[in-house]
This record gives C-alpha cells, structure tokens and sequence, in this order.
C-alpha cells in the first residue's frame, strides 16, 4: 500500500484524498476561498487519505474519512476548532439560556465530536442544555453538528 494524504481546507472541504505531497499545497478552496491544508497546523504531520492499492489498478471512488483531530499530536484540525468555537457563539447569543446550561453544553462538544468513555455523559449532557435552547438556535446547532457527529450520537441526541 502506499499512503496518500487528503487536501483539506481550512473550513474542513474535503479537496482530494489522493495527493503526494507531504507539505501544505499553496492553493485557497474553491467553494470557500479558505487556504488547503494537508498536514497538521501543529506538528506538521501529513493527513492521511487514500491507501492506494500497489501494484492494482482501482477504478472506483477514492475515499477518506476527514478526520477531526490528528493521529499524531491529538490536536484538533482548524475545522473542528471552528466548530467548536462557532457553538460556543452560537450559545452566547441566545439570551433564553442560563449560564449554567450554556457552560453544560459546551463542555459535552469536545466528547460528542469523538468516541470515548466520556461520550454518553456528553450526550446526556448536552441533551439536558439543549432542551432549553431557542428553535433558531436548535436548528443552527443541528445543522452545524450533523455532519460530525458519529451516528450513535446523532441519533441520541438528535432522535428526529
């Protein structure tokens, strides 16, 4: 096998999983307009992509998950900080919600980004804050967590 690593950009755009370089390309996403990353912003690490088959020719579609930390530091990737960080703004502004369940929601987001033993008090967690949440900010956390969520998660916390 040989290792291909992912270009990703800084909003976590998925551009190719196949590249062969191991230095960030200097290019900007074209969906976004963020710069492409392929290592980690941290310890430099490659993201690791497609495991090309050697010596087959693979006619199929290339993939890779995007992962959310690196597997060398442990570090979160600029997209997982982002949405991190866009929780924490999107909590803020709801005026409806106590500081107590704010704080209660955002220390559950690291724990529900990954699977850990941490993960189903995340849930229950996140599940007691979020019931006080406004419609507008439900929906806008929703969309934001959806599609980094594990679907065990999802569908504990997210049952709709």
């Amino acid at each position: 096998m040989t290792q291909r690593y992912q270009k990703i950009c800084k909003n976590g755009h998925q551009l190719s999983v196949t590249y062969r370089g191991t230095s960030d390309p200097t290019e900007f996403c074209p969906e976004c307009g963020k710069s492409v990353i392929s290592t980690c912003q941290f310890c430099h690490a490659p993201i690791e992509g497609w495991d090309e088959p050697d010596g087959i020719v693979y006619l199929g579609q290339r993939t890779a998950d995007r992962p959310n930390y690196c597997k060398k530091c442990g570090q979160p990737y600029p997209w997982t900080s982002l949405i991190i960080s866009t929780v924490i703004e999107l909590l803020d502004s709801d005026e409806e919600v106590s500081d107590q369940d704010k704080t209660l929601i955002k220390s559950a987001i690291p724990d529900l980004l990954v699977d850990t033993p941490q993960t189903k008090l995340a849930e229950a967690k996140f599940k007691k804050g979020f019931s006080k949440v406004s419609i507008l900010v439900k929906d806008s956390l929703y969309n934001l967590l959806v599609d980094v969520l594990s679907d065990t998660v999802k569908k504990s916390i997210f049952p709709n």
